[in-house]
């Protein structure tokens, strides 16, 4: 399983950092794939309990958002957001006997979930310098997700939480976060577009190691309900798409709000 996991992200995060790296209308082409793919992950979930997403609304809907996103017109991004909530919300209006309200409803959180999230990569690439930041997230998240499993697997004793999670435990969540500290402070001395003090770099750290933690359990508290143990078979030894870019997904959004209005040094 370890050998299968390595393998995989060893052919997968060279092609994660050369469209990342490429930006522009490319790196929109990745994200909006995994944004894809993970609400078809999400709509395979909750179909396995008979919820019935509106899928095809969903699919059509988060390729816009990322445009606008893209765009980077605030006013556009507000008022998608807005007519989007209303066409989930009309859906069971008009097509009571096919749409339940709660149906459209899970579909409009899947749409969130994997659209919404997903945009904030997007948002974060367009910054001045957001390359560099958009590398410094992401190896925040592998060092956390890397020593998180490898030491808590090896040395965890305290669960989590077990009732959602029984495998991860407090000393592994210790360990990754400790070693995205490390590896922060190590890139904000080797990244020299990197703007923002060590102290800095040690809260955003802290804040993703935290906001990825939560993301992975939100993910487990899903696939629980549903009664799986993986959102899907994409990628080997990793299990889906969202399984791989959960506290990735979940920590984007407060790593871009903390860098964009908290540190206001962009």
């Amino acid at each position: 399983m370890l050998r299968t996991r390595a393998l995989t992200a060893l052919l997968g995060i060279p092609v994660l950092l050369f469209f990342a790296y490429l930006g522009d209308y490319w790196f929109l082409l990745l994200v909006m794939g995994i944004a894809l793919l993970g609400f078809k992950e999400y709509s395979s979930l909750t179909r396995g309990t008979e919820w019935k997403p509106v899928e095809g609304v969903g699919y059509l809907l988060i390729p816009f958002l990322l445009f606008a996103v893209f765009q980077g017109s605030t006013p556009l991004i507000i008022s998608l957001g807005v007519l989007f909530f209303a066409i989930f919300g009309l859906l069971p209006v008009f097509f009571p006997a096919r749409v339940k309200y709660w149906e459209s409803a899970l579909a409009f959180w899947g749409f969130v979930y994997t659209g919404g999230l997903t945009s904030f990569l997007i948002a974060l690439r367009l910054l001045p310098y957001g390359f560099y930041y958009l590398i410094f997230l992401l190896i925040l998240i592998w060092c956390n997700d890397i020593f998180a499993y490898l030491l808590g697997s090896r040395f965890g004793r305290i669960p989590l939480a077990s009732a959602v999670s029984p495998k991860k435990t407090l000393e592994g969540t210790i360990a990754g976060l400790l070693a995205g500290v490390l590896a922060a402070v190590v890139m904000v001395y080797l990244f020299p577009k990197l703007i923002f003090e060590l102290k800095m770099g040690i809260a955003l750290a802290l804040l993703v190691g935290i906001c990825g933690a939560l993301g992975d359990l939100s993910q487990s508290a899903l696939k629980r309900s549903v009664g799986v143990k993986d959102s899907g078979d994409l990628l080997p030894g990793h299990g889906g798409i969202l399984d791989r870019f959960d506290s990735l997904l979940f920590a984007a959004p407060f790593y871009y709000i903390y860098l964009r209005y908290i540190i206001c040094a962009i």
